[in-house]
């Protein structure tokens, strides 16, 4: 008897153990990121991306980053003279729906002093990087990547106007 109830008590918890995940309530945009990590979360892209940049054309990115968990000095660096801080606060003040404005925002173009959109969750950064060729797009977004910030958004534009694909992740359920 004493050999079935500890049988049962082991089973039991062994089937429990992978629900322990539904409780789990870290946020995986907290903390520093390595360049590896990103690449890998972001293997879908690069894949997808492939036949598209296998030319050697060069291509001119803008990254977009999910800031909402970085800390308030290192989202102040980011600020230089010629951002747009207000991006966001504009798209709010035209609707009051949070997606309605984010889709805004995304729908902006950005030069290399980058546009932010804060004071919600999601809070975006969005920045023009340098032109690269082939797959170097994703490595040098992955290089930009601060503590608590996440590359969620690769744009990217040869000659004309194109929006290759969008990450768009759910860190939170992820």
């Amino acid at each position: 008897m004493y050999r079935a109830i500890t049988l049962s008590a082991t089973l039991a918890s062994l089937v429990l153990l992978p629900a322990c995940q539904l409780f789990d309530d870290t946020d995986k945009r907290e903390g520093t990121e390595s360049v590896e990590a990103c690449a890998k979360r972001l293997s879908k892209w690069q894949k997808d991306a492939e036949d598209e940049l296998s030319g050697g054309s060069a291509f001119v990115p803008t990254y977009t980053y999910d800031i909402t968990k970085m800390a308030l000095e290192d989202v102040q660096e980011l600020i230089v003279e010629g951002s747009d801080e207000l991006a966001g606060t504009r798209n709010m003040n035209s609707t009051n729906e949070t997606s309605t404005a984010v889709a805004n925002f995304m729908a902006e173009s950005v030069d290399e002093n980058g546009s932010f959109f804060m004071g919600r969750d999601p809070a975006l950064y969005r920045v023009r990087g340098e032109p690269q060729t082939g797959i170097a797009v994703l490595s040098a977004g992955c290089e930009r990547q601060k503590a608590g910030m996440r590359l969620i958004d690769i744009s990217l534009v040869p000659g004309g106007s194109i929006n290759l694909i969008k990450i768009n992740e759910n860190e939170k359920s992820n």
